[in-house]
């Protein structure tokens, strides 16, 4: 069993919050250009802006019903429209110094969704802007003043967007690099070296969140039987790869929310979170079976108890422990069970 992560967010979740300042900056520039499109009597323009005005507040209030990735799907061909709006107004003759206001917070805002977004899908809506911008451009018929030099601003806005766009994601990678080798290193303080299982540490740590938070757990304590002589007869090397299989036959048993342990040398144990003690029985025998089946060369003794919640990790595992003992003494290969503190009169 693979140790437990935190919850990781989505693409869709992490671009929740630039799609929301994408849209109330967006509707609020379509507010403001439809009222000056009114003041200069471009009634088609200002028709179209006080549409897409209420488009993207309706889409930015809608956003909390909805799910993120639902969300997510509607932003490529909103942008696609922004992207390629100048080229439309264009055709309703605005201004050309309309347009290029209009396109340059397009494509601010464009910046701001697309630093989640794909390196590619970022590049394909800088060429998609940039033709559209062409385009207005040859509209315009204004080849030199102020409007060659507006155009070349427009190539360092470009290029000044690719750049910190670039650096955002490296930084953003590097970010994530730490973060991700923090994660290993806290996995690897958890697992045991040898055979992947979590280690003593873990063990006594969750078995005692379990218990105060009142959870029903069920504990399997296993010894191997006889495992000095496997080691005597063919070596550590060989002994180690018997642990090996050993733990595999473990995690193989398990559901996937139980916690297969390595306690000690020879010892392991699994924590049973929401586990009845019958259950906890079956899965225990189950462990019989996978051990036999891919450790044939070993065999194990199995204690097992339950507790409802409440009681101390210590008195929970030394009754464990106890029934250990007592299938060790019964002649070994065999599951003894401890099911309550004091009410079955000993190991069963």
């Amino acid at each position: 069993m693979e140790p437990k992560t935190p919850l990781r967010i989505s693409a869709a979740e992490r671009e929740l919050p630039s799609l929301r300042l994408l849209s109330v900056i967006t509707a609020v520039w379509f507010a403001a250009s439809g009222g000056a499109d009114m003041i200069m009597c471009c009634p088609l323009l200002a028709v179209l802006d006080f549409f897409l005005a209420l488009l993207f507040l309706f889409f930015r209030f809608r956003m909390n019903s909805m799910n993120p990735s639902a969300v997510r799907s509607f932003a490529p061909p909103i942008l696609l429209f922004l992207n390629l709006l100048p080229l439309l107004g264009g055709f309703l003759e605005a201004g050309f110094y309309t347009l290029l206001a209009r396109h340059l917070v397009t494509l601010l805002g464009t910046g701001i969704f697309l630093q989640h977004r794909d390196i590619k899908v970022f590049n394909t809506y800088l060429l998609i802007n940039a033709a559209s911008f062409a385009g207005a451009f040859l509209q315009a018929g204004n080849f030199q003043g102020e409007a060659v030099n507006l155009a070349i601003c427009y190539v360092f806005i470009v290029s000044g967007m690719y750049f910190f766009n670039a650096l955002h994601r490296n930084t953003y990678g590097r970010i994530a690099a730490l973060a991700d080798a923090e994660r290993r290193a806290r996995n690897m303080a958890s697992l045991d070296s040898l055979t992947g299982l979590f280690n003593r540490r873990h063990f006594d740590g969750e078995f005692a969140r379990l218990l105060e938070e009142g959870t029903d757990v069920s504990l399997i304590l296993i010894d191997l039987d006889d495992f000095k002589s496997i080691n005597d007869a063919h070596g550590h090397t060989f002994g180690d790869e018997v642990l090996k299989n050993i733990a595999a036959a473990i995690r193989r048993a398990v559901r996937k929310d139980d916690l297969p342990c390595r306690v000690g040398g020879d010892e392991f144990a699994v924590l049973l979170p929401s586990c009845p003690g019958k259950n906890g029985r079956m899965i225990a025998e189950n462990i019989c079976r996978q051990v036999g089946s891919r450790a044939p060369v070993a065999g194990i003794s199995i204690g097992f108890t339950f507790s409802p919640g409440g009681e101390a990790p210590e008195d929970v595992f030394n009754r464990a422990d106890k029934a250990l003992y007592c299938a060790k003494a019964r002649g070994k290969g065999r599951i003894v069970s401890c099911l309550e503190p004091a009410s079955e009169g000993g190991p069963a």
